[in-house]
């Protein structure tokens, strides 16, 4: 069985390497995507305030300014910006309108001024793009559903691997569990001045073993977003419910929508009354979301349900027309599989717990790559027949 675990896990880490190195490079940078884009956009991305008391225009204002500069609609706005950036409005085409050569505009909350108007994720638009050219990288090879569909399948693959590599770090002893784990104490530690075949090896198993839960979080949540054939069959059997079903608004109201500002104000309403209801507390309006087709509108809120994030998705929706509540969702759903679900998929983004757990999520992506590249070394290595003066690098003990 062992002989059998090794083949597998060298086949398969050699199938996957180049995929781990290059989503733990590009996921080492990406929690710092603001930071990113003050660098390489300052002229679009930073912004200061003319005075002291300037006060920024808010999201439902600059949604305004978008449409009437596009002639497109916004289906999705944040309500408060942040006031040392840009703006961010993604646009639509309008109602039996083109869509135009660009999706997302760049706005000034202080001056009102278009910073840039540009396609999403493509390069050919500026340096603007390039933190969103390294999301779509990291998460689908920039290269569509295809990319999407390997990179799911290398993270199927992946959880395979950190199961196999986990028991071929288990020593083969028959002398008890304290003689066990005497000798798999070892494994977790690196040898040093023993040559460089020595250390990949080392650095490979105990970095594995180190980083071993978070590498099946990881794993596991990059199913989640691109291999949703399988994630959901098994989420299911767990008993989740699913985060992100539709909403269904069974007797929509006859009508012409409400503004985009009067639905700011109900929702806030809804949001409010639900917050007594059910015990939570509303920390800050996040967004408003606009779903003409199912003739729905969701208030987003950051709550105390949130937990310790900076990101609101407890929601209200409620028909747009009448304002009637529809419905209202928890940020981790209802069930504890939903909930796994969404903190492993937070884990994964670093939207959770602040810059301690993003220089993590740095630490975890660098360390990911080495061990990849470690053990593609290891084969190398192993696969010429030169003579060899370094010593195995097996752990004499075992």
């Amino acid at each position: 069985m062992r002989a059998l675990l090794l083949i597998v896990h060298r086949w398969a880490g050699l199938t996957v390497a180049f995929v781990l190195v290059v989503t733990g490079l590009t996921g080492a940078v990406l929690p710092y995507q603001d930071q990113l884009r003050s660098l390489t956009a300052p002229e679009i991305w930073n912004v200061e305030k003319p005075n002291p008391d300037a006060r920024p225009l808010s999201g439902l204002e600059m949604m305004r300014l978008a449409e009437a500069y596009s002639g497109g609609t916004v289906s999705y706005i944040e309500l408060v910006p942040k006031p040392d950036h840009a703006f961010s409005v993604f646009v639509g085409p309008g109602p039996g309108g083109a869509p135009a050569d660009y999706d997302q505009v760049f706005i000034d909350p202080y001056t009102s001024k278009i910073r840039a108007a540009v396609r999403y994720g493509d390069l050919k638009d500026g340096a603007i793009n390039l933190v969103p050219f390294l999301i779509g990288f990291h998460y689908s090879l920039a290269a569509g559903l295809w990319g999407s569909w390997i990179l799911g399948v290398a993270a199927l693959i992946w959880c395979g691997l950190c199961v196999a590599g986990f028991f071929l770090t288990l020593p083969r002893s028959n002398g008890g569990w304290r003689e066990t784990f005497r000798l798999w104490r070892g494994a977790w530690g690196i040898r040093r001045r023993q040559g460089i075949q020595v250390f990949a090896f080392d650095l490979h198993r105990a970095a594995g073993l180190w980083l071993w839960p978070m590498m099946l979080v990881f794993a596991w949540s990059a199913v989640a977003f691109n291999l949703d054939g399988v994630h959901h069959p098994v989420q299911r059997f767990l008993g989740a419910q699913g985060l992100y079903r539709p909403i269904d608004n069974p007797a929509p109201a006859v009508g012409k929508a409400m503004s985009p500002e009067r639905a700011e104000v109900l929702g806030r309403a809804l949001m409010a009354k639900e917050a007594q209801q059910r015990g939570f507390t509303i920390r800050a309006p996040e967004a408003l979301s606009f779903r003409p087709y199912a003739h729905l509108i969701g208030y987003y809120a950051r709550t105390s349900l949130d937990g310790p994030t900076d990101q609101g998705s407890t929601v209200v929706w409620f028909d747009e027309v009448s304002g009637r509540e529809v419905a209202f969702e928890r940020p981790f759903g209802t069930t504890a599989a939903d909930a796994v679900d969404k903190a492993t998929r937070m884990l994964h983004t670093a939207a959770l717990f602040g810059w301690p757990y993003k220089l993590f999520v740095s630490f975890f992506g660098l360390l990911t790559a080495a061990t990849a590249i470690a053990g593609v070394y290891m084969w190398i290595r192993r696969s010429d027949k030169r003579p060899r003066k370094v010593a195995s690098a097996r752990v004499p003990a075992q």
